[in-house]
């Protein structure tokens, strides 16, 4: 049976299936991973290769193009729909992981959401991961050799079908499969260069963190840092999984650790990719509190009267309420950045703002400042707060 320390999880994002050969690539990488492996005296099998389990996410755009399709025959599909056509893209790049991992001498076993003893509830498009077997995985792995190939970011809900853990949870599976087979570790490979103290992209003098705490990590993820899900990280924490975040094949350079350590970092994040939502503060508060329930991720805007500059965080769950209200010429208007892209909140009440999005600071003690700018601005703000906080 598998012992801590005995098998290796890999994940890999839809980045790294954008180049050609990139399925081949892997599998060559994780044979050679597996092979180097058996020939450490402290496996006590020198001719035996390691096992591993290679979480997948859908190939790179895949996941938007069967969005895309979708909406083109249904504008506003069910949720169920949503997600049974979105989990496709796993599906289907979990049979050519497999292709070829096997091609590449591997005992590749494909496997499902229902293989994997991962069991969520809630919205089948953003579920939320309740609990986990370990005797799923545990029984598939081996023999010597094995590798498990799973889907990444989904689960089986209450009623045994298969949902969906919300977009960029694949993390949240990886985490899921190391707690499973008791890895002492996980590795992430993205196209990102670690963990941050900006998007590079917007940020250019962004530095490059070589170790963060847990707690860091989930606060930058829940306010915009895609690197890794926040529910990932707080798995993680709870059951000591080190996620090391590495850099996509062929170079697959360790950039960051996220492990429980006493370390603090500034950063400043820009929710690029949420949704803001704006209405009366009292409407805003209830529907705070409604998708709190459904595990959907939030940011809420409180009555504070203006933009504070700086705030502690009380969070509960997966929310963080944080910010400020701002004034219109109806009254004062609150807002809600909102993660999950595809949920629609116009029919509660609320106003979609395409035109704001969020920036927030993290200071070294904890602190956040939360800024909602036009979207056009937002880059010009996060190098101006970034330049004040980060030390150069």
């Amino acid at each position: 049976m598998t012992g801590p320390g005995d098998v290796v999880v890999l994940k890999f994002g839809g980045a790294a299936f954008a180049a050609p050969g990139a399925h081949h690539l892997i599998a060559r990488h994780v044979a050679a991973r597996l092979h180097a492996d058996s020939s450490e005296p402290s496996t006590g099998a020198a001719d035996a290769p390691g096992r591993a389990v290679v979480v997948v996410s859908a190939v790179a755009g895949e996941t938007d193009r069967l969005g895309r399709a979708l909406r083109a025959v249904s504008p506003e599909p069910d949720r169920d729909l949503l997600a049974a056509a979105l989990m496709t893209g796993e599906t289907v790049n979990v049979a050519l992981m497999t292709s070829a991992l096997r091609d590449a001498g591997l005992a590749a076993v494909p496997l499902t959401a229902a293989d994997t003893g991962f069991l969520g509830a809630g919205d089948p498009h953003h579920a939320e991961l309740r609990s986990l077997d370990p005797t799923a995985l545990a029984s598939r792995i081996d023999p010597a050799g094995t590798v498990l190939v799973v889907p990444g970011g989904q689960a089986v809900g209450d009623d045994g079908r298969p949902v969906m853990m919300g977009r960029n949870s694949s993390d949240l599976s990886a985490i899921a499969a190391a707690i499973a087979i008791g890895a002492p570790a996980c590795e992430i490979f993205s196209d990102s260069p670690g963990i941050c103290t900006a998007d590079p992209r917007l940020v250019p003098s962004a530095r490059t963190l070589a170790t963060i705490d847990y707690d860091t990590m989930m606060t930058m993820s829940r306010h915009g840092a895609k690197v890794l899900h926040h529910s990932a990280v707080d798995w993680a924490r709870r059951h000591g999984v080190e996620i090391r975040c590495r850099s996509l094949l062929p170079d697959g350079r360790l950039y960051s650790v996220v492990r429980a350590a006493q370390t603090s970092a500034a950063a400043v994040l820009v929710h690029g990719t949420g949704t803001v939502w704006a209405g009366e503060p009292n409407l805003v508060q209830a529907t705070q509190a409604e998708l709190a329930e459904l595990g959907s991720d939030a940011v809420a805007v409180p009555e504070t009267g203006a933009v504070p500059d700086t705030a502690a965080v009380p969070e509960t769950g997966d929310i963080a309420a944080t910010g400020a209200v701002m004034e219109s010429a109806g009254g004062p208007v609150a807002y809600l950045v909102l993660a999950d892209a595809a949920r629609d909140l116009r029919p509660r009440g609320l106003r979609h703002r395409a035109d704001l999005r969020l920036v927030t600071t993290l200071f070294p003690d904890g602190r956040l400042h939360h800024r909602l700018v036009p979207a056009a601005e937002a880059p010009a703000v996060a190098r101006a707060e970034h330049d004040l906080v980060v030390p150069a």
